[in-house]
């Protein structure tokens, strides 16, 4: 029965095919990444794949829920120390310039959940983990700000954060489909607009 190796080597084959498969699926996309490919990649074969997963679409989830960690711990950098409207401000900023500066190419957990959100459902359960870890650094960042007294008391740090994030998603589909950052720009504002009529 496939499952988690329980050898440190064993364990290095799956990772290897995991991160092999993150990679692939981001660059470009599931659908059109054969296994072959990935096997390829990670220099390993069906013997070993079908050690440790049942299906592609398992692998899939194990690449997705790999990939939504790495984007998570650069969202947790980033905002994770947030406590000002100008540091959240800064921090967008920042997201921003560095969508643009790679080519604006959508978001890394946005684009992986459109492609499985009807087709894989551990898959979608793994990227909708990734939303709602960033939904929660957005949440806390103004929490902190509320509890500075930055925000008024009756401001909602968990629906602003829904706003925010929903605001930022769809600024990257437009910029992306635009192939225009301008896009990004206005949607972050209006979100940061609704964050503002909150202020003290």
């Amino acid at each position: 029965m496939p499952g988690e190796p329980k050898t440190g080597r064993g364990r290095a084959s799956r990772e290897r095919i995991v991160q092999r498969a993150a990679e692939l699926f981001a660059e470009r996309g599931i659908a059109r990444t054969s296994l072959d490919e990935v096997l390829a990649a990670a220099g390993a074969g069906k013997g070993q794949f079908y050690h440790y997963f049942r299906s592609r679409d398992e692998l899939a989830a194990a690449a997705v829920e790999q990939r939504c960690a790495q984007v998570v711990t650069g969202l947790t950098q980033a905002l994770g120390g947030v406590s000002s409207l100008a540091e959240l401000e800064q921090a967008l900023a920042g997201f921003i310039a560095g969508f643009e500066q790679m080519g604006l190419p959508g978001c890394p957990i946005g684009t992986l959940a459109t492609e499985v959100a009807g087709r894989n459902e551990a898959a979608r359960l793994q990227a909708a983990a990734g939303f709602d870890a960033w939904e929660r650094l957005l949440a806390d960042a103004l929490a902190r700000m509320r509890q500075r007294g930055e925000l008024r008391a009756d401001a909602p740090p968990a629906m602003l954060a829904t706003g925010l994030l929903a605001s930022i998603e769809g600024g990257m589909v437009l910029s992306q489909t635009r192939r225009d950052v301008a896009s990004l720009r206005i949607a972050v504002n209006a979100g940061l607009a609704q964050v503002r009529t909150y202020l003290s």
